[in-house]
């Protein structure tokens, strides 16, 4: 299950890219960000599947729950963070560990590299 926290680090800090408008300030973006986004993968194939639901809360604290469901087994793992935005640049912190990363925001849609978070 640790694995999970630096998952979550390697997979926004790779693909965490979403779009705004250049006009939107912090308290816009905030404001934009705050909610649960989910991002899920099937592969009926190799009976495999994953979820991770990212909570920002307004207060600066979220919170991720990862479930891993693989050959029937499930494994579900959840991390507190920390974050903070300046204009499209995320930072969040889990267990004193720090990323910073670009985003944006598009509607009710998060993508992230080839991945697709959405507003729930």
């Amino acid at each position: 299950m640790k694995n999970f926290k630096y998952l979550l680090i390697m997979f926004l800090a790779l693909t965490v890219s979403v779009s705004c408008s250049d006009d939107d300030d912090d308290m816009d973006n905030d404001k934009n960000l705050v909610g649960s986004w989910e991002m899920s993968e099937i592969d009926d194939e190799d009976d495999y599947e994953y979820s991770v639901v990212v909570t920002f809360k307004s207060n600066g604290t979220g919170t991720s729950v990862y479930v891993e469901t693989y050959d029937g087994e499930t494994e579900t793992d959840s991390e507190n963070f920390t974050w903070s935005t300046d204009e499209n640049i995320l930072t969040i912190v889990i267990d004193g560990d720090e990323e910073i990363i670009a985003y944006t925001i598009s509607g009710n849609t998060l993508t992230v590299g080839d991945s697709v978070f959405t507003k729930v």
